[in-house]
């Protein structure tokens, strides 16, 4: 998760530092002006150094003006430079290489961007000089609306009184700016920290006095969420102060929208994980009146199926959120649109799979072929359901392993569930014994190691002569017990006690034997003589 939050952040940092291919001299060592792209990069470079006079060989004034003419230049060049990098994001890959510039802007004329002004939009346009020398540069109508350009998209009062050392910039920002933005960051998680610390007090001791449970955790479960969303709402004034260049107020808006989306369904998320676990509370407390057993493991299965539905689709919609303040997220959004025949045939056959085994979660919530708690056989593994999930269910097998089925194994294939209706189940005890058992000694003997006998539920106890064999009688022993996990202890008990009393009852006589006739076998053996 670290990684990818890591890769996140540095997909909206690397525009800022990304060096530009567009060429700022040329091979003679003097700055290439040939292009509009060229143009600007060299403007931008000058700048970026604070070297004004070479700034001004892309404006549209004679290089061999008078020294007042070439100061007043380098002060629009300024004001033009602030202007650009503050209000406009300009990517050099959109403009022009091409020294006749665009053709749809018109001959030797290349419109780069275009800036509110007051109730019109006003356009930056560069001209075409041919001569002395083919170099693009800023308009002269250009130029002279930077002072009215300045004036609106100047900087702030609280930048106006900075130190002319603090205005400086560095990495295309202000270094006030910079201090001005950790000292945002901090102030903005203090205040959300001391806001939380104090609600939090508050809440507790208001939920104390009350006699319900859910209060006292909805304070606590929305005390980690609540402290980020309040860090977001606390940076945004502070931000907003900064007057941030726009490539910088860009990405803090992305960023801060992304963590506000995050803060926002974190805390629907645990709320709905609140509301389930009331729900699961409530049901188990109206057991103890009404309900069946089952019924508040039906209700268990219900909601925990559910809070996972929707905390998963929560964080889906919170995902596309994030994903929509993308400019290139929104158009390959619409590219998949206009082709979404082939694209959901493709998508339907590649998720079938996972999108069966979601539907069979939800499915399985409604009709509860198995809920939390049963008792089932499952590949030949007796065991209890532990964990249901959307896509595969957990069931604990006797013997403290843990069994992992997909959840469409329960759709697709038959199993035994030994608590569908009711947890109480019957077992047998098979017998073979010799036909002289007195079957009535027998059951006396039943009665009594059933009697004290604490798995017995005392629903059932029969016993029965189901066949006679060659040689032995068949004896069923028919007990009943509360829940399938006490059934195979109470039948291995049962068996071995009666096995033991067999053996003991009148010196064991009753136990299986094979008999001889001595006399018929006397008579039968001169026969075969003869």
């Amino acid at each position: 998760m670290r990684l990818w939050l890591s890769l996140f952040f540095a997909s909206l940092l690397l525009p800022l530092f990304g060096a530009h291919p567009a060429k700022a001299q040329s091979d003679s060592g003097e700055d290439d002006l040939s292009t509009p792209r060229r143009a600007i990069a060299v403007f931008f470079d000058a700048a970026n150094r604070g070297d004004w006079r070479r700034a001004n060989q892309v404006l549209n004034i004679p290089r061999d003006a008078s020294k007042a003419r070439a100061e007043h230049a380098a002060e629009i060049a300024e004001k033009l430079d602030y202007v650009l990098s503050r209000s406009l994001s300009l990517d050099l890959d959109r403009l022009s290489d091409d020294p006749e510039g665009r053709p749809e802007d018109g001959k030797d004329v290349e419109r780069i961007a275009s800036l509110d002004l007051h109730d019109r939009s006003v356009p930056l346009v560069l001209t075409h000089l041919q001569t002395p020398s083919q170099r693009w540069v800023f308009s002269a109508g250009t130029l002279a609306r930077v002072p009215e350009l300045y004036e609106t998209h100047g900087p702030s009062p609280l930048e106006a009184r900075m130190p002319r050392e603090l205005r400086r910039e560095a990495l295309g920002m202000a270094r006030w700016q910079w201090l001005g933005l950790i000292l945002a960051v901090a102030l903005a998680v203090s205040f959300a920290h001391l806001v939380v610390f104090v609600g939090y007090g508050l809440g507790t001791r208001i939920a104390q006095r009350t006699q319900v449970l859910w209060d006292d955790e909805l304070v606590r479960e929305l005390r980690a969420p609540s402290r980020l969303l309040l860090s977001v709402l606390g940076f945004l004034p502070l931000a907003h102060v900064l007057s941030l260049p726009l490539r910088y107020s860009t990405l803090c808006l992305r960023v801060v929208g992304t963590l506000g989306i995050t803060a926002v369904a974190w805390i629907a998320i645990r709320v709905v994980g609140l509301v389930s676990n009331v729900v699961e509370r409530r049901a188990i407390g109206v057991h103890s009146t009404t309900y069946a057993p089952q019924s508040v493991r039906g209700v268990q299965t219900q909601v925990r199926v559910l809070r996972r539905v929707i905390s998963v689709a929560l964080a889906v919609c919170a995902g596309a959120f994030v994903l929509m303040q993308f400019d290139t997220v929104r158009s390959i959004g619409v590219s998949l649109l206009a082709s979404a025949g082939v694209a959901g045939v493709v998508l339907g056959l590649a998720a079938q799979r996972t999108l069966g085994s979601l539907l069979a979660g939800i499915q399985l919530s409604i009709t509860q072929p198995i809920r939390i708690g049963d008792e089932v056989i499952v590949e030949g593994e007796f065991g209890t359901i532990e964990e249901i999930t959307l896509t595969y269910i957990v069931l604990k097998v006797w013997d403290e392993r843990r069994l992992i089925v997909p959840m469409n194994r329960f759709f697709d294939q038959p199993f035994q569930n030994w608590t569908k209706v009711a947890s109480g189940l019957h077992g047998t005890v098979m017998l073979y014994t010799d036909y002289a058992l007195p079957v009535d000694a027998l059951r006396a003997e039943v009665d009594r190691l059933l009697k004290d006998d604490p798995r017995w539920d005392g629903r059932t106890k029969a016993v029965h002569v189901t066949d006679a064999r060659e040689r032995t009688l068949e004896v069923r022993v028919l007990v009943s017990v509360a829940t399938g996990g006490q059934l195979f202890d109470l039948r291995a008990s049962l068996r071995e006690r009666l096995t033991a009393w067999l053996v003991e009852f009148d010196e064991g006589r009753y136990l299986p034997r094979t008999r001889v006739d001595e006399k018929d076998d006397r008579e039968a053996k001169p026969a075969r003589k003869a």
